[in-house]
């Protein structure tokens, strides 16, 4: 089912709504990962989440939330190793 809403998100043109389904679907992915695959499924999540933040519209990053989503896509990377 999430799979069939990823795919309908990107047909439909809308930007926002396709890195939204993205988004959704790697956090899930990340949640059940396991050794070697956290680091390089964090990495795109945080990608996507900066991506998502730099369209127009998109909420602004404080510089604790910055720093703090620095801090763990580096613990995932070294989880990961």
């Amino acid at each position: 089912m999430a799979v069939a809403r990823l795919v309908a998100a990107v047909q439909s043109g809308d930007r926002r709504r396709a890195l939204e389904a993205i988004r959704d679907r790697l956090a899930k992915e990340l949640q059940d990962a396991e050794g070697r695959d956290v680091a390089p499924i964090a990495n795109q999540l945080r990608a996507t989440i900066a991506e998502l933040d730099a369209l127009p519209g998109g909420k602004e990053v404080s510089p604790v939330d910055e720093f703090t989503a620095r801090l763990e896509a580096r613990r995932a990377e070294a989880a990961g190793s």
